[in-house]
């Protein structure tokens, strides 16, 4: 639904705009002012995200606590990290969708009304199966025919942002959505380059139509095809050459009249949707969504100058592979792109400086990597997440642990060369886009998350745990992830496996590789954060998965003592008992 405030403002014209002056957002300037109402010092907000970038697929330990990557070159992320904010310990969710759909509600995954889990569909075999029979059945999703869509009637950020005034655009993927007209019509952007319902390319070069009009797949929406015109010297020159490392410039320039990379589309898109937003002269938040580095990943996806930068150096082990490091670079240049259009625009807002000084940018990866299995194969994954456990798809810190940044041309908006250790989610930053455009209390419906603003300043953050929850299953080509729920406390993290009924405790401040089970040796931890892990299940209602039909009835004895969450409730055992299950009853989370 586009923004009331501003329909409602259009319609009633001249006559009585003092009333629409009432409802205009904090700071802005009111209709029919003098010139010398003050202008509206709220900051623009660029929010970039990368598909499936591993936690250490950043050549800079500032995003990752000092695991850089020695293989891949992003000088332009490393750059923002060094003038800007990390944080090493920001979370996503396991898979695209559920993080895509938080940071755009604002609202954990996990809960009832927002169920969508990575596109799990209880009815079918699990994906990956790994041929162990499956005793529990993983949830619906909140669309009964299992594809990862935003309802229409949700109540997404940038609605707020637009209701407060914000000029808003969307570039790139979006895959939680029934439709591309929902994008404008229902989520509160203005305008979408490339999003669709899709959840992958399909493929990052551009085609030809039968009458000789380049355009993308057809995964990618037609509003990206207007960027997909092939390379010209002087498109090289000017946005490709200033942001390469490592390549030489006749290998660049020879890439004249080749066909268009979709990433280098996106970053087409993405700074002509800066320029737009500059001037509407209203603050304005541009979403980059990158599709890379997700799959396809092979030679034939990435660019050819950047595919043979990598081919030349010597894969040094597990994981390095040539054309994913070229999607990674890819991106990294368009992220180059973007700081340097904010460096150099005038901010029409504040004559005399440029929108580098009113900007906010905040980059982050929606999960973590997905690995190559054989190193000898050019068509394999390639991501580095560093020295955690697991990947994409899993809930060890692999598959959920994301680079995250901020940057700004000001350090009155987001101080340089911090690194700050404190946790965050994808929820959290959806609070921090409400909090940059001064979105009321009362405005802001149902956010999940803490904002991390007083963060960019110098602060803390205000999160003092994270739970994140998957009852269904990844398995196999290297992954092991069954129903389970995470809840990670400062340097701890406690693991709750439905079907095992195991709580197992980590100490992943000290050693986040995840291989050494505290939970023997630390119990009063194990059960305080089992505790706490129950007790958050309850506050967001968070369905549990359920005991499949063929799967035999279920006993579980308790003891005194024994804490237990299902079906909504949390119960504290006074006595022994024991808890008999059948099929469709939810499995509980027992800490005894």
């Amino acid at each position: 639904m586009r923004s009331r405030r501003r329909l409602a403002c259009a319609a009633i014209g001249a006559a009585v705009a003092s009333t629409c002056a009432l409802t205009a957002p904090p700071g802005a300037a009111e209709p029919g002012a003098s010139r010398a109402a003050p202008a509206d010092t709220r900051p623009n907000v660029v929010l970039v995200v990368v598909d499936d970038l591993g936690w250490g697929d950043v050549a800079s330990g500032l995003f990752n606590d000092g695991h850089p990557n020695g293989f891949v070159d992003t000088p332009a992320m490393a750059r923002l990290a060094e003038e800007g904010t990390t944080f090493p310990n920001a979370y996503g969710a396991l898979s695209c969708a559920p993080s895509r759909m938080s940071l755009l509600t604002g609202q954990y995954a996990q809960g009832p009304d927002n169920g969508v889990y990575g596109g799990v569909n209880p009815n079918s075999v699990p994906p990956f199966y790994d041929g162990r029979p499956p005793t529990l059945r993983g949830i619906d999703n909140q669309n009964p025919t299992g594809a990862s869509r935003l309802p229409a009637s949700a109540t997404t950020v940038p609605e707020m942002l637009d209701d407060a005034g914000y000029w808003n655009a969307h570039v790139g993927k979006f895959h939680v959505t029934a439709g591309t007209d929902q994008i404008t019509r229902n989520h509160g952007y203005d305008v979408n380059y490339g999003g669709s319902r899709a959840g992958n390319p399909g493929s990052y070069t551009a085609t030809r139509r039968a009458d000789g009009t380049p355009v993308f797949g057809a995964k990618v929406d037609r509003t990206l095809d207007r960027f997909a015109a092939p390379y010209t010297r002087e498109y090289l020159r000017e946005n490709v050459l200033p942001f390469t490392t490592g390549v030489p410039r006749d290998a660049v320039l020879g890439l004249a009249g080749e066909r268009k990379h979709l990433t280098d589309a996106v970053g087409d898109a993405a700074v002509h949707a800066v320029r737009r937003g500059a001037r509407t002269r209203d603050p304005f938040f541009v979403a980059v969504n990158q599709f890379g580095v997700h799959d396809p990943v092979g030679p034939a996806q990435a660019r050819p100058d950047l595919l043979a930068k990598y081919e030349r150096r010597r894969p040094r082990g597990e994981g390095r592979v040539p054309a994913y490091a070229a999607l990674v670079e890819g991106v990294d240049q368009t992220v180059g792109r973007l700081l340097a259009e904010l460096r150099e625009r005038p901010d029409p807002r504040s004559p005399g400086q440029t929108l580098a000084d009113n900007t906010i940018v905040l980059l982050t990866s929606d999960n973590g990597g997905r690995l190559s299995r054989n190193r000898r194969d050019p068509d394999g994954f390639g991501a580095d997440n560093g020295p955690l456990r697991g990947e994409k798809m899993t809930l060890w810190e692999g598959g959920i642990r994301v680079p995250t940044a901020a940057w700004s041309g000001t350090a009155s908006l987001v101080r340089p060369g911090v690194v700050n250790r404190g946790l965050v989610h994808m929820t959290d930053l959806a609070a921090t886009l409400a909090d940059a455009a001064r979105v009321r209390a009362r405005d802001r419906r149902g956010l999940d998350g803490f904002s991390i603003a007083p963060a960019l300043t110098g602060g803390e953050v205000g999160r003092e745990s994270l739970l994140l929850h998957y009852p269904g299953y990844s398995l196999g080509r290297g992954r092991d992830q069954r129903p389970a729920t995470v809840l990670r406390s400062g340097d701890w993290k406690a693991r709750y496996d439905y079907e095992a009924r195991t709580l197992r405790l980590f100490a992943v401040g000290a050693r986040p590789s995840e291989t050494v089970d505290r939970a023997r040796a630390d119990p009063g931890v194990v059960r305080r954060l089992g505790v706490a892990m129950a007790t958050e299940l309850e506050r967001t209602t968070t369905p549990l998965p359920t005991l499949l039909a063929k799967a035999a009835p279920l006993r579980i004895d308790v003891r005194p003592g024994t804490v237990t969450y299902a079906d909504g409730v949390l119960t504290r055992h006074r006595r022994a008992r024991t808890l008999r299950l059948r099929a469709g009853d939810e499995v509980p989370l027992v800490v005894r």
